[in-house]
């Protein structure tokens, strides 16, 4: 694990920025060395550097408007979708583990296009994609949720 960090911090630093870096900072958060202290836990930081510093830079956020030209080609438009979907999951499942707010706003275009996009490649991840469309549509569900109790001023505001 000090070896990914390492890697991790020197990608940042001085490497290219690509799909390839982003998961593994995707990586780097999932799977954390424990901390002896939850003040030490790097993972909410790992999330925030594939969302902001990597994934919006190489602006995996955007729809994809290219028509595929051979099956690498589709393979990795596919993939760009995959790496930002699950930022988006992560970003959500994370942040409500941690009682943070949410990086991504739940208006993301791409986010909120995942319905059917499982079935648009015949390369598509059997089982992964529709997963990982179906967290998506349940984790937006659960921000709505969350804005309308957070929204409430009886609920921040008991009476006294």
């Amino acid at each position: 694990m000090q070896y990914a960090q390492l890697a991790a911090g020197t990608a940042l630093i001085s490497g290219p920025k690509n799909e390839e870096i982003c998961s593994a900072y995707l990586l780097v958060q999932l799977y954390p060395v424990p901390p002896k202290h939850w003040e030490e836990d790097r993972g909410w930081i790992y999330l925030g550097v594939a969302i902001c510093r990597i994934a919006q830079d190489i602006n995996l956020n955007c729809p994809m408007t290219a028509k595929p030209l051979n099956q690498h080609h589709t393979r990795r438009l596919l993939s760009r979708t995959q790496i930002w979907l699950n930022c988006f999951n992560l970003d959500r499942s994370t942040g409500t583990q941690y009682g943070k707010r949410a990086i991504i706003p739940n208006s993301d275009y791409v986010a909120r296009h995942c319905d059917m996009w499982w079935q648009l490649s015949p390369y598509d991840l059997s089982g992964f994609d529709i997963q990982t469309c179906i967290y998506n549509m349940e984790l937006r569900l659960m921000a709505v949720f969350m804005a309308k109790i957070y929204s409430d001023r009886v609920l921040q505001h008991p009476p006294l």
